[in-house]
């Protein structure tokens, strides 16, 4: 199925114009349009071989994903698996979290980890309300399934998926959210009181590899809490996954040798991450992301199916 795409600015009155800058892919059966580029940093990205501009949408309603990004994460790092995930037939929204951002951290306007868990639960709130009310042209209202809404994150955009149904710090969860997924999941600081108000299907992507959040540390908890009360959640297990098992990591350090005089310090950055993946990821990376996208995709449905 073709994908369309495209960026848009948001502007959240109800939290003082809080802007938010959000990428949507979704399916369509249009051809043309100009082909979509991701960029990391100015002449630091690539064109998609699969997404095209603005083009319309597939006729009826589609279930909705919201994705959030990691800690120093971007809106626009995760492209390979939102784009698979519209093909499957999603609609698919992500935002930065400004506070949360790479430029954020490296300009020392990152915020603390109340005021950040706060501002992305809003974030996601917004993106439901946005995308719902059509202010994603060119996504209308018609183009949406409101019962079928789901939340999706990496890293710490995992404890979003999570807190954006429990809710924290005073803030309640959205009743909308139908089911969530965390891919690599930050959960160590979630405390066991607010694990046990998970009511809705959760799976679980857990990276064997990953040193960033450890199994141990940030799966198994969670999983020992929550599995045993329900048999609706899921936990798989990447033997080939690193932290960043479901970002366009590998298909950066890919395509790096192609881009001219990239900055040292992308180079640097990219490299720190490539030394703490596991052995053979740039072997294996498409295959793991592939189950990603067909494990949140086919558990989203299912979960949507038994409502």
């Amino acid at each position: 199925m073709t994908v369309g795409h495209v960026t848009v600015s948001l502007h959240d009155q109800v939290r003082d114009g809080r802007s938010l800058t959000v990428e949507a892919w979704y399916p369509t059966d249009a051809r043309g349009g100009s082909t979509t580029r991701y960029d990391l940093l100015p002449g630091v990205g690539f064109d998609s071989p699969t997404a095209s501009e603005a083009l319309p949408p597939l006729p009826g309603r589609h279930p909705l994903i919201v994705w959030s990004h990691g800690r120093t994460g971007l809106r626009h790092i995760y492209t390979k698996l939102c784009e698979g995930l519209a093909s499957h037939g999603y609609v698919v929204v992500s935002s930065d979290h400004p506070g949360d951002t790479l430029f954020d951290w490296l300009t020392g306007a990152n915020v603390d980890d109340v005021t950040n868990e706060r501002q992305r639960l809003g974030d996601v709130r917004f993106l439901i309300d946005s995308t719902l009310a059509g202010l994603i042209d060119p996504i209308s209202s018609t183009h949406v399934d409101n019962s079928a809404i789901f939340v999706a994150g990496h890293s710490y955009g995992g404890l979003t998926a999570l807190i954006s149904h429990t809710g924290i710090h005073g803030l309640s969860g959205d009743p909308r959210i139908r089911a969530i997924a965390g891919a690599q999941a930050y959960t160590r600081t979630l405390p066991d009181e607010l694990l046990d108000r998970i009511s809705i299907p959760t799976l679980l992507l857990v990276g064997s590899g990953d040193v960033t959040t450890p199994p141990s540390t940030d799966a198994d908890p969670i999983w020992s809490r929550i599995n045993p009360r329900d048999d609706r959640h899921l936990r798989i297990d990447l033997p080939h996954g690193g932290h960043q098992a479901c970002s366009d990591f590998s298909y950066y350090m890919e395509v790096l040798p192609t881009i001219p005089d990239v900055p040292q310090l992308v180079v640097d950055y990219l490299e720190s991450i490539a030394a703490e993946s596991p052995p053979g990821f740039r072997e294996t990376w498409r295959t793991t992301l592939d189950t990603q996208i067909t494990a949140i995709s086919d558990f989203f449905k299912c979960a949507y199916g038994a409502q």
